[in-house]
């Protein structure tokens, strides 16, 4: 037994796939700007060398503040800007948080350490303020950096390098 469907048909079926499929992949986010209190965000994170190659990041959220319910954690970083103008992902891993005894969210994901200046968290909602998004989602990203621990200076090893004063000029007039 075999089904043909009419031309008109096909045509109908083959633009309604397209369209349902093209819109899971459209995916738009905005991103939230600065706030003076991070969108009620309360967090916390550290990031540290696990070997020679890579870092450890472990983000612990205590409050999802104005973002809440948060649909998820990532350490993205991207790629210089293209003359077309867009970028690409060097790293985009997602933070799998896990409830603590204390009500807090907490999880970790290892990076590449060339990385590590460019890598941003990334607080990802569909709901913000209690309303949901119709344009599509919101997001707030954190540098990495702003986690990074310096090493002190009188820690360092080496001796500071003096500065040498510049050579005297004659001036003859």
């Amino acid at each position: 037994m075999s089904f043909r469907f009419s031309p008109l048909a096909t045509g109908v079926l083959v633009v309604v796939a397209v369209v349902l499929i093209s819109r899971v992949g459209w995916a738009h986010f905005y991103e939230l700007g600065p706030s003076k209190d991070e969108w009620g965000l309360k967090y916390d994170a550290e990031v540290t060398a696990t070997n020679e190659d890579k870092l450890n990041v472990s983000f612990t959220l205590a409050d999802q503040g104005r973002l809440k319910p948060i649909y998820s954690v990532s350490v993205v970083a991207f790629s210089d800007l293209r003359p077309d103008g867009g970028r690409t992902y060097l790293v985009n891993a997602t933070i799998d948080l896990k409830p603590t005894k204390d009500g807090k969210l907490t999880g970790q994901v290892q990076i590449g350490k060339q990385f590590a200046n460019r890598a941003m968290i990334r607080i990802l909602t569909t709901i913000f303020d209690g309303k949901p998004q119709p344009a599509g989602a919101r997001y707030y990203q954190i540098p990495l950096t702003k986690f990074m621990k310096k090493a002190p200076a009188a820690a360092s090893s080496k001796a500071p390098l003096s500065i040498a004063s510049p050579p005297v000029s004659k001036v003859t007039k």
